[in-house]
């Protein structure tokens, strides 16, 4: 795990790796790890292929993990970064009606600047 402790660069500075745009994006979310535990959560921002949340309890990186609700229903996603208790997740086999609804919601919100949570 790379944190922006052990890099000496402020996540202002680090560059954005991230294929999509992210954006503004504050909801409760349910995080069900891969031995079905549940851990409520709240997301900090969203892009076509992933997001951002705080969880109330610790995930692994590399896990996959089950997030609802996003685009209506739950979403497949791997644990990418850490860094305390917010987490970066990558979406993974969203259907083409997810990936839809999460590409029209991401219209209708404010841009989240690059890296400002350096995950």
């Amino acid at each position: 795990m790379q944190t922006v402790a052990n890099t000496g660069a402020s996540p202002e500075n680090l560059p954005d790796r991230r294929r999509h745009p992210r954006y503004r994006y504050s909801v409760p979310i349910t995080i069900r790890s891969a031995d079905g535990t549940t851990i409520p959560g709240i997301t900090i921002e969203i892009s076509e292929s992933g997001m951002s949340a705080i969880a109330a309890h610790t995930l692994n990186v590399n896990d996959t993990v089950a997030l609802h609700p996003v685009a209506g229903s739950a979403v497949s996603a791997l644990v990418r970064r850490r860094i305390g208790r917010v987490y970066g997740f990558e979406f993974l086999h969203l259907t083409s009606k997810q990936a839809r609804k999460i590409r029209e919601r991401c219209k209708t919100l404010a841009r989240y600047p690059g890296n400002s949570l350096g995950i």
